[in-house]
């Protein structure tokens, strides 16, 4: 809602990390730090306490795996979003934490711009992935399911606009370009994505990419 700020809760052993980052955020608009924690069993009390909106986890917490505890917390709290940050640029863990319900994967030792750019996409509805990682994870992707006939059945559950949407998907379109093209606003999109996420039974709009590669949908630069 216009005027509301992203809530954001920031997960991370190192305090010299955390106290950087929570100033950083606090400078942005629109965004808000609610809390802090150094641990799982922290994470897990402050979002039992704190509505929260994207919780930032460090992949590699202390003696912990930041992917295992925002497998809890999704479970704990699946309306909620999960940015992954890692020193690492294994796609092999992008792509686990993807199948996992995680929505984004940022650099540690990148610039903080990035993360403010994560937070406020997956707080829309999408998923950051590194440019670098993006071919390779989406690929991954493909080849990985059901396919066939399970992925050509879904497909069908589409109204015909959505399948329009999923198409500029397809074809690495971004929400407001898609906007353009189908001369909808943003925020139809979004709506739009939801459902087809909602529909496909997948959490990440690169998941429902790959669901189309494998039913043959072509993207829109490919229809006659």
């Amino acid at each position: 809602m216009t005027g509301v700020p992203i809530r954001i809760a920031i997960v991370d052993d190192h305090q010299v990390f955390t106290d950087a980052m929570s100033e950083r955020l606090r400078l942005e608009p629109g965004l808000e730090v609610v809390g802090t924690a150094q641990d799982a069993a922290g994470a897990v009390a402050l979002l039992e306490c704190t509505d929260v909106d994207v919780v930032t986890v460090d992949l590699a917490l202390g003696t912990e795996d930041g992917l295992d505890l925002a497998r809890d917390l999704l479970v704990r709290r699946p309306e909620v979003r999960v940015v992954l940050v890692t020193g690492i640029d294994a796609d092999e863990r992008c792509l686990e934490a993807l199948r996992s319900g995680v929505r984004g994967w940022v650099p540690k030792a990148g610039p903080s711009s990035v993360l403010v750019e994560a937070i406020r996409g997956v707080a829309q509805g999408e998923t950051h992935v590194p440019a670098a990682l993006l071919t390779q994870v989406l690929s991954s992707l493909t080849s990985w399911g059901e396919g066939g006939v399970r992925d050509e059945t879904v497909i069908r559950k589409l109204s015909s606009r959505e399948l329009d949407v999923l198409r500029c998907l397809v074809d690495g379109r971004s929400r407001k370009e898609i906007g353009v093209i189908l001369n909808v606003s943003p925020n139809t999109i979004r709506t739009h994505v939801q459902s087809i996420l909602h529909k496909l039974e997948v959490h990440s709009a690169l998941t429902a990419v790959a669901i189309a590669r494998r039913a043959g949908v072509r993207g829109q630069a490919g229809n006659p």
